[in-house]
């Protein structure tokens, strides 16, 4: 007899085999068992993994333990190998323990998927990726919730990684970031590719994952690489299509060709356009790309400093916003018929305009540019996305911006860009479903975009679904280079919609405690700071927060524009202090009236104003200045913005109003679809103590509180 023979008659006479089935059947029921509890119990993911790595490393010592042990009518024993336990009692309670086990596993499965047509249950009923709109009498938290798109592998789906930079010379890297740049949008003309954006990818640059996790995580089937290298005048390109799902090549090419101060651009348009056409070709798609790209710039420093100024523009504090304009300016110094910057630093200004300042001034200069750079190339598509949002944000004309998107998507169907500006649009139009389902098209093309999955959170925000917005918040979390307002979005919704103000708190906290955040001038984070101790009650913390603010601080965003003194004012008024409340809202009205004195229909300045007449007890001032305030043009148009008017519109009511006529005007702002305030967070603003007990707020808190149901 063999060795190898005896060695497997020896391991069948221990039962090491039957407890090695038992072990792995007994252990598959524990599975499916824990599967079920942790679901219903809400555990963590990382419970049940630790329970399968604990059953796989319990094998080992099992087998062990079944080749030395035996259990005979003595009890446990060393076997000494003169027993033939195989054919004992024990060897037969095993083979019943895993027949048992399988019968059981057989059973639940059964169960789970066939536990519903048994029992007469109703399937399930696939969910809309828009729920439906509840009825306004339906308690909030009673309505049907939003349902994020699950990330699916999608045929057609590519990923441009960042060309890797090989050469010596320090000049050729705009070279390269200009070769990845026009790729992506000759990819973004063929209608059947799906391409992921240039700021999913710029995280990838110089990455060390590996392409398989890349591929998972931007979920496309193929991923195209390259590199450049130069030496003198002559440059060659690599670049290889990998599919995602096995690492296999589908395609590779290499391009050699002589460089010139002349043909720079000329060879960079001809080389995306080639690697277009051969994926196109590979991946069974219309090539798409044509070959007749005009070059943007024959300045290679003018091009450089254009791509410098796109690397952070998804970064929109007013600090960032100037940034990019004097980056834009000196490349326009340089070339100044560079089409592609002119439009770029009329979007600057643009933003300028929508984010911070709402002035005339820099909403005109953004179409000026914008202009100039369509009168030199009026077909260019980029150009036209450019014009599409200064009509959306400079004129709030949705209709011509939506038109004008429609241009620009038939030279530009694969672009992340156009997708997301058509959700923008539809949000501020107040058309939330058309929102919903544009914003989560775009993600698609842009899955780590922080400016669209910040937008998805707060789409389930404004809808009051926080758990549509808490998962998006969670894949906020995971995206490069977060920011504080990116760790705020959420406890900031939990505050609004349900009154939580501890996590907001705690949060902030934490934030000023890291010396890496520049947060002094940053116009949400004070508001969010002020008004998390003011909800909470916490005046003496409110004021100290103000105390730390500089005299002259104001809050300055497309919502509001709110002195410190008339945060001052409020916060005095709530504590029962007359005559310095007066006094601060006198300080607040002068400010205000001397904005108003230079831009008379600043609606942000009349509404803080008549929060200021408010105060004073000036009922008939601050109802004709809230008036102006949502009569002029960007409240009018604008639903966010409207909105946030109609709220501060509440908050001067409840200050100078009857409790009925708050009762009512509440009422009609909470039926707004789009709102950043609910029942919950709205209730616990001081101005509303002297309202909370009567019987109309009361009837406001059955039909539209969310704190019975969270709880």
């Amino acid at each position: 007899m063999s060795a190898s023979t005896g060695l497997w008659a020896e391991l069948k006479r221990r039962n090491v085999f039957r407890v090695a089935a038992a072990y792995i059947v007994v252990g598959w029921l524990i599975l499916q068992v824990a599967e079920i509890m942790l679901g219903f119990t809400g555990a963590p993911e990382w419970v049940g993994k630790a329970l399968i790595a604990m059953l796989l490393l319990g094998l080992v010592p099992a087998l062990a333990l079944a080749w030395v042990f035996e259990v005979g009518p003595e009890g446990i024993r060393r076997d000494d190998g003169s027993n033939a336990r195989d054919a004992s009692p024990q060897a037969r309670r095993l083979d019943m323990i895993t027949l048992g086990a399988v019968v059981l596993v057989v059973v639940l499965l059964a169960w789970q998927h066939l536990g519903p047509a048994l029992t007469g249950s109703p399937a399930p009923v696939e969910k809309s990726r828009v729920a439906a709109q509840a009825p306004v009498a339906e308690p909030q938290a009673a309505r049907p919730r939003l349902e994020p798109p699950p990330f699916e592998v999608l045929p057609g789906s590519i990923a441009v990684l960042p060309f890797t930079n090989r050469s010596a010379e320090p000049d050729t890297a705009y070279f390269v970031d200009g070769v990845h740049d026009d790729l992506l949008t000759q990819l973004a003309r063929n209608p059947e590719l799906r391409v992921i954006s240039r700021t999913s990818m710029m995280e990838y640059r110089d990455t060390t994952k590996n392409l398989r996790q890349i591929g998972e995580e931007l979920s496309v089937s193929t991923i195209l690489e390259g590199a450049v290298q130069r030496a003198g005048r002559r440059v060659r390109i690599n670049a290889q299509l990998i599919d995602t799902s096995n690492d296999a090549h589908l395609w590779a090419d290499t391009f050699d060709r002589e460089l010139t101060p002349e043909n720079v651009f000329d060879i960079q348009s001809e080389i995306a356009a080639a690697i277009a056409g051969a994926l196109g070709r590979t991946l069974g798609t219309d090539a798409g790309a044509a070959s007749d790209a005009v070059a943007p710039t024959r300045d290679a420093e003018a091009f450089d400093l254009y791509l410098r100024a796109r690397s952070f523009g998804e970064d929109f504090a007013e600090g960032d916003i100037r940034k990019r304009i004097g980056l834009y300016r000196q490349a326009l110094a340089r070339d100044e018929n560079f089409a592609l910057a002119m439009a770029e630093l009329g979007r600057e200004y643009t933003n300028l305009y929508w984010y911070i300042t709402r002035r005339d001034a820099d909403r005109d200069e953004g179409g000026r540019w914008i202009d100039r750079a369509l009168a030199l190339e009026p077909e260019n598509a980029r150009l036209r996305l450019a014009r599409a949002e200064y009509l959306y944000r400079a004129h709030l004309d949705f209709d011509a911006a939506l038109r004008e998107l429609d241009r620009a998507a038939q030279g530009l169907p694969g672009s992340a860009e156009t997708v997301a500006l058509r959700a923008y649009i539809l949000r501020r139009a107040g058309k939330s479903r058309e929102t919903v389902e544009a914003t989560e098209a775009a993600v698609l093309l842009a899955p780590r975009s922080r400016e669209i999955v910040r937008t998805l959170a707060e789409n389930g925000w404004l809808l009051g679904d926080l758990d549509y917005a808490q998962r998006w918040h969670e894949r906020l979390l995971t995206l490069p280079e977060r920011s504080v307002w990116d760790e705020m979005y959420y406890p900031v919704a939990r505050m609004q919609v349900l009154g939580e103000t501890s996590p907001v708190q705690a949060s902030l906290a934490r934030a000023f405690e890291n010396p890496a955040n520049s947060l002094d001038n940053d116009p949400y984070v004070r508001s969010w700071q002020f008004s998390a101790h003011v909800l909470a009650g916490d005046f003496s913390a409110a004021e100290a927060a103000l105390d730390g603010w500089p005299a002259d601080w104001t809050e300055e965003s497309q919502m509001a524009l709110i002195p410190a003194s008339l945060l001052r004012a409020r916060l005095a008024s709530a504590q029962g202090q007359a005559e310095p409340a007066k006094r601060f809202a006198t300080d607040a009205l002068a400010q205000l009236d001397g904005v108003l004195a230079e831009h008379p229909d600043d609606y942000r300045a009349l509404m803080a104003r008549a929060m200021a007449f408010a105060v004073l007890g000036d009922s008939a001032g601050a109802r004709e200045s809230a008036r102006r305030a949502l009569a002029t043009t960007i409240p009018s148009r604008d639903m966010i913005v409207r909105s946030e008017m109609r709220l501060q519109e509440l908050l001067m009511l409840a200050t100078v109003g009857e409790t009925e006529e708050v009762a009512r005007a509440m009422d009609e702002y909470l039926q707004l679809e789009m709102k950043y305030w609910h029942f919950d967070g709205l209730v616990l603003d001081p101005a509303f103590a002297a309202h909370r007990e009567h019987p109309a707020m009361r009837t406001l808190a059955t039909k539209y509180s969310r704190k019975a149901v969270e709880e």
